[in-house]
């Protein structure tokens, strides 16, 4: 056997053999976790079945018998090889010392786990793993006797095959060696034959095809620019006009939509109306640039055809071409500038910033302030009703009157003389003569909202 079929089958099957143990470990850890769940937490391991152990590890041996046979197939497969007799054999004590070798692993691993849980082995593990994987290696090796039938029926077909590709080849090489000494008797003979005075060479008829190619090869070599571009034109008109009512449908879908997105946003009736005939012109604008661009393909398409199945066009379709072209390209242009140029110094112009100051800002902070100071004043309120209550209370209410009362009833002013409703918190009983309480200071921050960046009252 050749060393890399071997080394190959070996890796395959080394990579098989993991995954194996990885699958006969996991079943194992499961039927103790199972039988974990059925016992009490003092004797977990009593009560396994011993039966149970054999079928994972007796699965296990005729996995890794079936992997061994599998590794050498897929190297002979992989090398485009068929195995020899001899070979063959050797696959086969391949596999069952595989066999060989998981039964002594596996019956070691069983001795020491019963031997670690119970202190006993309660039967022959060797002899169950024997008895139990007979089947495994049957199926298996049934399989080996199908891949061995299989060769050989292939090293016959292959001996079959060279007798007579031998003898063909035999066959050509003499055909081959003849021929030359045929051609020369020919040739002396048709020398001989040849009349001494020489035959004046007539112009041979041309087929109508050749005369068709023939003309069409003069009439490709004398087109201009200029005609070519004249096609281009005659083309590109007669392929929109042949295409304008289904492109112009799409194109007022497009419209239709846009007017309808445009609409929900913008209440003005004009502005969507501009706006879907923009998308109108942009689709149109791109249904003709598609044309453009297939165009010169279908004048290439047509002249593979030939000339005469070329595709007649009428020559007005010239100028309708010339009138898609130049409005694309005007189209295009101008809309470019409009929306894609540089803006100039006017139309940059600087965003507005909101003052720090803005009445808006300060009516915000007044109550992030207000809020803090109330909050911290109750978390180190006194609990109950008590004097040491009524004293910290009222130094709750000289501490607003000194810090925040000034700076409330100020704001309170400005915001009524925006015309915005205060309610009760400018009233005589609000925030001059207390300080304010959670849900008013919820409604001054809500006065704010209704002010914009430059200080006017914004209506919901």
């Amino acid at each position: 056997m050749e060393t890399q079929i071997k080394g190959y089958a070996d890796s395959v099957y080394k990579q098989s053999l993991m995954e194996s143990a990885v699958t006969a470990r996991a079943e194992t850890t499961n039927l103790l976790k199972r039988r974990a769940t059925k016992k009490s937490a003092k004797t977990p391991l009593k009560g396994i079945d011993p039966q149970a152990i054999i079928n994972c590890h007796v699965q296990h041996i005729e996995r890794c018998m079936a992997a061994r046979l599998e590794s050498y197939q897929r190297a002979y497969e992989e090398a485009r090889q068929v195995p020899t007799e001899e070979e063959l054999n050797d696959i086969l004590h391949d596999f069952q010392a595989a066999g060989e070798l998981q039964v002594k692993h596996s019956s070691s691993f069983i001795d020491n786990f019963f031997k670690t849980s119970s202190g006993r082995v309660p039967f022959d593990a060797t002899s169950s793993l024997i008895e139990g994987s007979a089947k495994g290696h049957d199926r298996v090796l049934r399989s080996w006797e199908t891949w061995r039938d299989k060769a050989g029926l292939r090293r016959t077909a292959q001996k079959t095959v060279r007798a007579p590709v031998k003898a063909v080849l035999h066959d050509e090489v003499a055909t081959q060696e003849k021929e030359p000494k045929i051609r020369i008797q020919q040739a002396v003979a048709a020398t001989v034959k040849v009349p001494v005075k020489a035959a004046v060479p007539t112009v041979a008829e041309r087929s109508p095809v050749e005369a068709e190619v023939t003309t069409q090869e003069k009439r490709t070599g004398q087109q201009t620019m200029l005609s070519y571009y004249w096609n281009f034109l005659k083309r590109l008109g007669d392929e929109c006009n042949r295409t304008w009512r289904g492109e112009l449908v799409a194109a007022a879908l497009v419209a239709a939509g846009s007017y309808l997105l445009i609409r929900r946003v913008d209440a003005v009736a004009w502005t969507s109306f501009k706006t879907a005939g923009l998308s109108t012109a942009i689709a149109l604008g791109c249904i003709a640039l598609w044309h453009v661009l297939r165009t010169p393909w279908l004048l290439h398409k047509d002249a593979l055809k030939g000339g005469s199945k070329s595709h007649k066009v009428h020559w007005a379709s010239g100028f309708f071409g010339i009138a898609v072209l130049a409005g694309t390209l005007v189209g295009g242009g101008w809309y470019a500038t409009k929306h894609f140029a540089k803006p100039t110094a006017q139309a940059v112009a600087a965003a507005y910033r909101e003052p720090k100051d803005s009445l808006r800002r300060r009516t915000v902070a007044l109550a992030n302030d207000l809020g803090v100071f109330l909050a911290e004043r109750w978390a180190k309120r006194p609990a109950g009703h008590g004097d040491d209550t009524m004293k910290y209370d009222q130094a709750t209410y000289n501490l607003y009157m000194k810090l925040y009362k000034a700076r409330t009833v100020g704001i309170l002013q400005e915001l009524q003389d925006k015309g915005l409703d205060t309610g009760l918190l400018a009233a005589p009983g609000g925030a001059q003569s207390r300080f304010l309480m959670p849900d008013e200071i919820r409604q001054l921050r809500d006065l704010a909202y209704h002010l914009d960046e430059k200080g006017n009252v914004v209506r919901f």
